[in-house]
């Protein structure tokens, strides 16, 4: 999902309101992250069927979304093979995509992980390619690194805009609003998933939290939330399980963009690399 960039002006102002919006989104409720269940030693993996507005056409694809604990080498920025002094729990979210566009398929996938005790952002990496050409971003320690094939691009270096709440952390970060406080906006940084890097500065939303007695999905029909974000005719929806910890069972935006909850369970999907691990897909995401 990408929500689309904006006028410099209306980045500036939105980039000035970041800091209190990442203050509200690292200081909200919590319970969800302590909930024990993350402890278990598996990961939630969610699977949806996709339909993705490219080329002014709507293209049939699929998603996952893992989410998993990890210790943290803060050292390295990276995974602790075991914990070490000065680590720290993280939760950390993969978003892979897959969708054929004619004669070639687009792959992306980030990572984006976040504190497990305060929410706070501490590391993306990002990566989008397909028969065109390969683009990739991270971002460690307040540094953002973007490397894209497209002409007025290229390789680039910046400071991360202090505050700024990462689009492609949304399924994750947005679950502390879905039982507390939600403010009434939040500045968010373009995807970094979808490979371009125009304008590489935060926009800032409306958001507005609604419950939704029945949500019906391919994986089942479940009670859930939408927290929308709304901005200039634009608007892009995630609707989360109301029960915690929070799946993601469809988001959609305006331009017919639509993630299906297809199925999701607690698994040791590191462990499910052996011919027939894919079983565990169902067929329309296979």
């Amino acid at each position: 999902m990408h929500l689309r960039h904006q006028p410099a002006g209306r980045m500036a102002a939105a980039a000035v309101l970041c800091a209190w919006v990442s203050v509200a989104l690292a200081g909200a409720p919590a319970s969800w992250r302590q909930d024990p269940i993350w402890d278990d030693g598996n990961a939630e993996f969610s699977a949806y069927e996709v339909t993705w507005a490219r080329y002014g056409h709507l293209y049939a694809g699929r998603a996952v979304l893992v989410i998993v604990k990890e210790p943290w080498a803060p050292d390295l920025d990276v995974k602790a093979d075991t914990p070490r002094p000065g680590g720290f729990d993280v939760l950390k979210l993969n978003h892979t995509r897959d969708v054929p566009t004619g004669i070639y398929t687009y792959h992306q996938m980030a990572s984006v992980f976040v504190r497990r005790d305060t929410g706070a952002l501490q590391k993306i990496a990002a990566t989008s390619s397909e028969l065109c050409g390969i683009s990739t971003a991270d971002m460690t320690r307040g540094t953002l690194r973007t490397r894209s094939y497209f002409d007025g691009q290229g390789d680039r270096t910046r400071r991360w805009p202090a505050g700024a709440v990462p689009e492609d952390g949304l399924p994750l970060m947005l679950r502390d609003y879905v039982g507390g406080e939600c403010p009434g906006s939040i500045g968010v940084f373009p995807s970094l998933l979808m490979g371009r890097y125009t304008q590489l500065a935060p926009v800032l939303w409306t958001l507005r939290r609604t419950s939704v007695a029945t949500v019906v999905v391919p994986a089942g029909t479940f009670v859930g939330v939408s927290l929308r974000l709304e901005h200039a005719g634009q608007w892009l929806e995630y609707v989360f399980e109301a029960a915690a910890p929070h799946r993601l069972l469809r988001l959609a935006r305006e331009d017919g963009t639509e993630y299906r909850l297809a199925k999701s369970e607690r698994i040791p999907y590191w462990s499910m690399h052996d011919p027939g691990g894919e079983q565990w897909l169902p067929a329309g995401v296979r």
